[in-house]
């Protein structure tokens, strides 16, 4: 197959890495499905070609495994040639505890897969784009890449996601790859629609806490990810994209008028 416009979705196999497959398909993008859950996958790369992806194809991966990774890799090389995106989207997430309660195989499992995955990607396909010449990758941070949210393994690996971000934006611009992520907020996934459903999560409390009283969609998260991938971004690399319905915003604003109310002037209603 020609090396012509192609994306590699890690973690693409549902929830946001699934919106974003289909928004690059749309796109006329080749699009390389990858992830743990062949069923999944396979229905996802399905979807692609039906939203106009001229290509479409799930490819095994677990990114807790380097050698799986560079394995990838070789086999996107080989059917797709050097691909132009790759987005790096596969996590797991985590209870909210406190850090003296931490477990450490728990919190094992999340560098693994959050960061450590995330790092595997960027190194393995980082060293096709470079010898290219060319090439946009995206990570997928968190609102806990911002904020001290009491997920003491989520928090940190999202922290360092941001980090790793800046680092490659640095050492691979010279070779002509940008490097961005975006940051999600409170996503209306198909994992959260279900604990609304079976009154685990609280819609109305939940949308409060946003700036735009709203649920972040997958797809939006997916249209962030394709600007940032194009070369209507051109100039931006090293960039961290909230995309949180203004929840960064809104929860210091919040807390601080309850502190320091805002008063109508007299005479005014």
């Amino acid at each position: 197959m020609a090396d012509s416009k192609s994306a590699v979705v890690i973690g693409g196999t549902s929830g946001i890495g699934r919106a974003i497959a289909l928004r690059f398909a749309e796109e006329g993008y080749k699009v390389a499905v990858a992830g743990r859950d062949e069923a999944r996958g396979t229905d996802t790369a399905g979807a692609c070609e039906a939203a106009g992806s001229p290509a479409a194809r799930f490819l095994a991966v677990d990114v807790g495994d380097a050698a799986s990774v560079d394995a990838l890799a070789k086999v996107v090389g080989e059917v797709f040639g050097v691909p132009q995106v790759v987005i790096n989207c596969a996590g797991i997430l985590q209870s909210g505890k406190r850090v003296l309660d931490q477990d450490l195989d728990e919190d094992e499992r999340l560098w693994r897969i959050n960061y450590r995955g995330t790092l595997l990607g960027c190194q393995a396909f980082g060293r096709l784009m470079a010898a290219k010449g060319r090439g946009a990758i995206l990570n997928v941070g968190s609102l806990a890449s911002f904020a001290p949210l009491s997920l003491p393994a989520y928090t940190p690996g999202k922290h360092a996601i941001l980090a790793l971000t800046q680092i490659l934006a640095a050492e691979l611009g010279p070779k002509g790859i940008r490097v961005n992520a975006v940051a999600p907020g409170y996503t209306l996934s198909d994992g959260l629609k279900a604990k609304i459903a079976n009154g685990e999560r609280n819609p109305e409390a939940i949308q409060a806490t946003t700036a735009l009283r709203r649920f972040v969609e997958p797809r939006d998260v997916a249209e962030a990810a394709l600007f940032l991938c194009s070369e209507r971004a051109a100039s931006i690399t090293g960039v961290t994209l909230p995309v949180d319905a203004g929840w960064l915003v809104q929860a210091p604003y919040a807390q601080y008028l309850q502190g320091n109310p805002i008063r109508q002037p007299a005479g005014q209603s």
